[in-house]
């Protein structure tokens, strides 16, 4: 009789201990998001055709990632600003990429709008989010900027603006570019996220 009490006690410990483990792994907490100063790398994403890229293509230039959503209206307000830094520096050598990372938005959806607006960078689908947890991505339209190196040196808002049109206008992202391209780090490396909450699948 001890000796299947004994038993039963260690079933019911395994039995907590694996209900622990499941939920932990369904309903954990994100993936630890890179420190600014980390290399981005080996990450796999599909542009509108269905072909696969990874960041290393651009190995040796200033990348612009913009988290980016078709549904969310602040995304699409500050559509111009983004298109500006493709403007701006585009002959310079600079790569603006927008990432779409939303479960909420087809291949066939963000091919269709992309034609639409006509942007001026591509919109590249995380498909799996593997970027925006790489680089801890929450929000749309935020931005982060990669050295000549893959190396993380800013991430955050595009500007201090909540809204397009606002006066004051502080651009984030403009000065860590030019920063980038003066060879110094950039003053303000990090701000807080605006827009629409990425729609992921639970962790």
């Amino acid at each position: 009789m001890t000796a299947e009490i004994g038993v039963g006690r260690i079933l019911r410990h395994a039995l907590v201990a694996a209900g622990a483990l499941l939920v932990a792994a369904g309903s954990g907490t994100p993936p630890a998001r890179a420190q600014l100063g980390s290399k981005i790398a080996g990450v796999q994403l599909e542009d509108s055709a269905g072909v696969a890229h990874t960041l290393d293509e651009y190995a040796g230039k200033i990348v612009v990632l913009a988290f980016w959503s078709f549904k969310c209206p602040v995304a699409l307000g500050h559509a111009p600003h983004i298109g500006a830094l493709v403007e701006k520096y585009g002959k310079r050598g600079i790569v603006v990429l927008g990432i779409n990372s939303n479960t909420n938005e087809s291949a066939l959806e963000i091919k269709r709008n992309a034609a639409n607006l006509n942007l001026p960078f591509p919109v590249f689908q995380d498909r799996d989010g593997v970027l925006a947890d790489k680089v801890g991505a929450t929000h749309a339209p935020s931005v982060f900027i990669l050295d000549r190196s893959g190396v993380l040196r800013y991430r955050g808002a595009l500007d201090n603006n909540k809204r397009p049109g606002e006066s004051g206008r502080t651009a984030f992202a403009e000065e860590a570019v030019e920063a980038l391209l003066e060879g110094r780090a950039p003053a303000v490396a990090e701000s807080k996220e605006v827009g629409c909450t990425l729609k992921r699948r639970p962790f």
